[in-house]
């Protein structure tokens, strides 16, 4: 065969391919999901892939012009009768590089949008869209009278037509023809919608009601009312309640826009739910370093509590807090005392915690506001909160005297929270009692805390005294506490101080309903402890109950086990209501302790409790009567009120910005008082600031109340779906 015959061959064989593209090649329509109608089109895009300088190709297999005789024995390809659905299939040219030329794989049909309309035209160029590769061949007559634009209606008109072609070509167009939504070959896109149309002119394609585009290879899809795919600049533009499934992340907008060869792309009106927190802004960019939103607002799935010594202030206040921390829901009020705003907020979805990291937030009570440095959050299902830096009025876990300065916060593996705070204390005594409350010097803290176990060291120059304290949880009832010089809790008898303790305690409340009864619990404990007489000399008012300071230096050590139990009985009479109202109680306990050192103890106590309610007022008020068998070989645990001995615990609310409250407990057989203290409930009711002082103990106390749900206004917030911002391109 000479060379004209198979120029004149490959013409042929050009025609026939690109009249096969153009041909009733039809598609079983894909249901879209829910209940939307089924569409009656589909448009599948083999996107042109890049090419590998380093390999050579498969296609350069068929780089050769074929002889006549191997195209004539090749098989034809099937027509495929028309169906409701439209299909049109159009392919790039796969254009490989071998030696340094250029060659056209034949397992690819030519676009029939780059072929010239003019009769007699010159041999025409096409570049794949990564630019790597220019393929020169001969472009083909074309019918003048064949139409510009394909649709649904015409391709089922179009003619059925066979061509002839190499087996390779046959198995790819029975892949094309097998093609759906759960099928989609990686390097194409497709355009699933009630309509589907391809403009010639404008080289574009449109899906038009309920458009679904997938992009092969991606775990992604894209729904709106319409789709418009322009293989010029190779953006996908989406427009019409739109829908991003990728990964399985949803996002919601009125518009999308993404660049198919760089992964950017652009939403209108993004809505995002991650893990429960809600992001809205106004609008979105995204490309393989992330999604960045502007300008919107990011929503928790649940309040924020931040809280510290909350259950130290005016019982009122204590009750309201308790209330929160079970409903916080309930607790937000309809317009927050104040807004948080953010600069930048870095959201880390693959993060269990520490997710949201916020800069330059601040809080913002009308026109005072208030910056707040770096910090890092867990949002979503569980939130939790840890302020960079906090002050810290403290009497430096009862290291003495009042201790002011910063305390720097950092996290520490999954839920813990590592803290130092270097301070300057200010008054303290010693263990000697010989400091009278007027020096200056340093302190500091340490701790950590997580879930499951807390521990502080701290230490102050005024006082020269070093405590400490460990506690672990070991179920939800029990737990290991052990302390240096700390204040430690011992059910009945309140709050003890020894030298050196180290104890399992367990509490168990009876969940059984029992006659007359509102509350039972069972207290079992058992530990070493060792004992320091002349800790009492850190308080007068505290030592004068021992009968005053003391030179007492035996430090008894020794195994202590104690079993307590303590009841409150259902209110015996009520009068009135929650607003103004009386209900009466009786409260009762028993404790009983032993000693290694061979020594035992009996105590028991029995009285009334009358709570009273005025609007504004708040009172507790109770009388005891006790009676003690025994004796302990320890001074720091001895039963104080005595036999006989009154205690009152009450607050008002002067308005919502501020509650007082106070107590005073007082031993009739001592004729000293045994407790007594002050406290404040400062500020609006979702941000209290709460103080306490202590004047039998010498202990003071800083904390604060915050519940947080509103939506946090931030300029830029910037999504992360993986350390490295992997799989953050496309759709």
């Amino acid at each position: 065969m000479n060379q004209g015959t198979d120029r004149q061959t490959l013409k042929m064989v050009a025609v026939s391919l690109s009249l096969l593209m153009l041909s009733n090649l039809a598609l079983p329509a894909v249901a879209s999901a829910g209940n939307k109608s089924k569409p009656s089109g589909t448009l599948l895009l083999p996107l042109t892939p890049r090419i590998d300088q380093n390999e050579t190709p498969h296609s350069a297999r068929s780089a050769q012009p074929k002889p006549a005789a191997q195209l004539s024995k090749a098989p034809s390809v099937p027509s495929v009768p028309s169906t409701n659905a439209a299909a049109v299939t159009v392919a790039k040219p796969v254009v490989d590089v071998v030696d340094g030329q250029t060659a056209a794989d034949t397992a690819d049909t030519t676009e029939s949008e780059n072929l010239s309309t003019e009769s007699g035209a010159p041999a025409g160029s096409i570049e794949d869209t990564a630019g790597n590769a220019t393929l020169q061949t001969e472009v083909p007559q074309i019918d003048k009278d064949a139409p510009s634009r394909i649709s649904a209606e015409d391709a089922r008109n179009a003619p059925t037509l066979e061509a002839t072609a190499t087996a390779d070509d046959l198995v790819l167009n029975e892949m094309d023809a097998a093609i759906s939504e759960d099928t989609t070959l990686s390097g194409t896109i497709q355009i699933v919608a009630d309509d589907t149309e391809y403009d010639q002119e404008k080289n574009t394609f449109l899906g038009t009601g309920n458009a679904v585009a997938i992009i092969g290879g991606q775990n992604s899809k894209l729904e709106a009312d319409m789709i418009l795919y322009d293989q010029n600049t190779n953006i996908v533009d989406a427009r019409g309640h739109v829908k991003i499934l990728r990964n399985g992340q949803l996002t919601l907008g009125s518009a999308f826009k993404f660049k198919v060869d760089s992964d950017e792309y652009l939403i209108t009106r993004p809505d995002t739910e991650l893990n429960g927190t809600q992001v809205i802004a106004r609008g979105a960019y995204g490309n393989k370093g992330g999604l960045i939103f502007r300008n919107g607002t990011l929503e928790t799935a649940k309040p924020f509590h931040i809280g510290k010594n909350i259950m130290f202030g005016p019982i009122s206040a204590v009750t309201d807090i308790a209330d929160k921390l079970s409903h916080p829901d309930a607790y937000l009020p309809e317009k927050g005392s104040f807004v948080f705003k953010a600069r930048k907020m870095t959201y880390e979805k693959y993060k269990e915690s520490g997710n949201l990291t916020v800069l330059g937030g601040r809080m913002v009570f009308n026109n005072f506001t208030i910056p707040i440095p770096k910090f890092v959050a867990t949002t979503g299902k569980e939130n939790n909160i840890m302020f960079p830096v906090t002050p810290m009025i403290t009497s430096n876990i009862q290291s003495g005297g009042l201790n002011i300065g910063p305390s720097f916060n950092s996290s520490m593996g999954k839920t813990g929270r590592f803290h130092w705070a270097p301070m300057v204390q200010i008054g303290g005594r010693g263990t000697t009692g010989s400091t009278e409350g007027s020096g200056i010097g340093l302190s500091g803290q340490v701790g950590y805390s997580n879930q499951k176990l807390s521990s502080s060291l701290a230490y102050g120059s005024v006082s020269n005294l070093l405590v400490a304290d460990f506690k672990a949880k070991l179920s939800t009832n029990a737990k290991f506490q052990a302390g240096i010089n700390r204040w430690m809790e011992d059910g009945l008898y309140g709050f003890r101080r020894a030298r050196l303790i180290a104890e399992v305690v367990h509490n168990h409340p009876v969940a059984k309903q029992i006659p007359f009864l509102a509350s039972v619990n069972f207290r079992s404990a058992a530990g070493w402890a060792q004992d320091n007489p002349q800790l009492i000399n850190t308080s007068p008012a505290f030592a004068a109950l021992y009968g005053g300071t003391t030179t007492n230096t035996v430090k008894t050590s020794a195994f202590r086990i104690s079993e307590q139990v303590q009841i409150v009985s259902q209110p015996v009479f009520s009068v009135g209501n929650e607003n103004y109202g009386v209900k009466g109680y009786f409260f009762g306990g028993l404790a009983a302790s032993g000693y290694s050192t061979g020594d035992s103890r009996l105590m028991g106590q029995i009285g009334p409790s009358i709570l009273w309610r005025a609007n504004r007022f708040n009172l507790n008020t109770n009388y005891t009567q006790s009676a003690v068998r025994g004796s302990s070989p320890f001074l720091f645990d001895q039963f104080l009120q005595g036999s006989k001995s009154a205690n009152i615990q009450g607050d008002v609310k002067i308005n919502k910005w501020l509650t007082l409250g106070g107590g005073y407990g007082y031993s009739f057989d001592s004729k000293l008082p045994y407790q007594k203290s002050v406290t404040a409930a400062i500020g609006p009711p979702d941000f209290k600031v709460l103080l306490t002082r202590n004047m039998i103990q010498g202990i003071n106390r800083f904390g604060f109340d915050l519940l947080y749900g509103q939506p946090i206004p931030f300029q830029r917030l910037v999504l992360k779906g993986s350390p490295d911002h992997g799989q953050m391109g496309g759709i």
